[in-house]
């Protein structure tokens, strides 16, 4: 019998500290000894200033630690990546001190999706400001759940409590002006997306986000994998596996059906990744989707794919054509 445990080791929905630097840890799959991660706050006249744009967050990556930028072939990128060896603090969103006190509201509604779904509450947590203590009265309310099956469990007794009026769709878009500032799509079509989600949507008048996060045990990238960039790329698909869709990181496999531009034909299968929560949910089994970002090529253990590589580009996309 396999034994499954809560990480302890950063990954998505960690956070790291460095010097005055705190960053949020990106994606499950981690060199050894290393934590990828982009700065989230820097300390700024006395206090925290946030960094919205990934632009703007890998910058000053960059600039502060051009040593710890570093090409990674299982990427087929430089990733920013530091050695744990010099974090200073490691904030872990599966411990739970003080959310209670910072947020009762975060808390009922984990107690209520750990009561109504039966997932070990060990594996569901709170992230983003209240995990770092930045947190407002108009925060929003940032849930982790790892695992996939986990996940699916949560996810299913969100969508039971938005049908029984327990939660609500997204309403404000105040937060999506600020969030989406790194994005070409219209915000009036990002309100609609994000209005028609599960993963997101309001709890006792504050907006919630649930982000479900892979196991390192049951992620399918691997350090192994060699990832070669071909171009960029643009094509109308139609999802044919959604399995992976409402994870963070995401994965869809669409059939080309028509192709835009960039290297992909009509009838290829291409897998579309994104380490971006924004991406998920985004379309299901059956939908016809635009998809335009970075085009690359995966090598695996004798086996090679095309990919779609989303999040690092303000035209990246994969969207339903029912929202074009």
């Amino acid at each position: 019998m396999v034994i499954v445990e809560p990480p302890t080791q950063p990954i998505e929905g960690f956070y790291v500290k460095i010097e005055e630097t705190i960053m949020a840890v990106k994606g499950v799959l981690q060199p050894p000894g290393k934590v990828i991660a982009l700065p989230t706050y820097i300390l700024f006249n006395g206090g925290f200033k946030r960094i919205r744009r990934f632009k703007e967050s890998l910058d000053h990556f960059i600039k502060r630690y051009p040593d710890y930028y570093s090409w990674f072939d299982f990427a087929g990128r430089k990733l920013p990546a530091l050695p744990l060896s010099i974090v200073d603090e490691v904030y872990n969103p599966l411990s739970m001190k003080h959310v209670g006190h910072l947020s009762p509201e975060a808390e009922k509604l984990r107690r209520i999706l750990v009561e109504e779904s039966g997932v070990d509450e060990s594996f569901v947590g709170i992230t983003g400001s209240i995990l770092l203590k930045t947190y407002s009265p108009k925060s929003d309310i940032d849930l982790i759940v790892y695992g996939i099956e986990n996940g699916k469990r949560i996810y299913e007794s969100l969508k039971e409590l938005r049908r029984r009026g327990d939660l609500g769709c997204l309403k404000d878009d105040y937060e999506l002006r600020k969030s989406r500032l790194d994005s070409s799509l219209p915000l009036k079509t990002w309100i609609a997306v994000e209005r028609s989600k599960i993963l997101t949507g309001t709890f006792s008048g504050k907006i919630y986000t649930a982000k479900i996060v892979p196991l390192p045990s049951e992620y399918w990238e691997s350090l192994d994998q060699e990832c070669i960039e071909i171009g960029s790329t643009g094509f109308i698909g139609e999802v044919i596996d959604d399995r992976y869709s409402i994870l963070t990181p995401n994965s869809y496999s669409v059939f080309v059906r028509r192709k835009l531009f960039g290297e992909v034909q009509e009838g290829e299968i291409v897998e579309v990744f994104s380490m971006r929560s924004r991406f998920a949910e985004m379309a299901s089994r059956g939908d016809w989707v635009k998809v335009v970002g970075r085009l690359e090529l995966v090598k695996l253990h004798g086996k090679k794919w095309k990919r779609v590589f989303l999040g690092n580009n303000e035209e990246d996309v994969i969207i339903s054509l029912h929202y074009i």
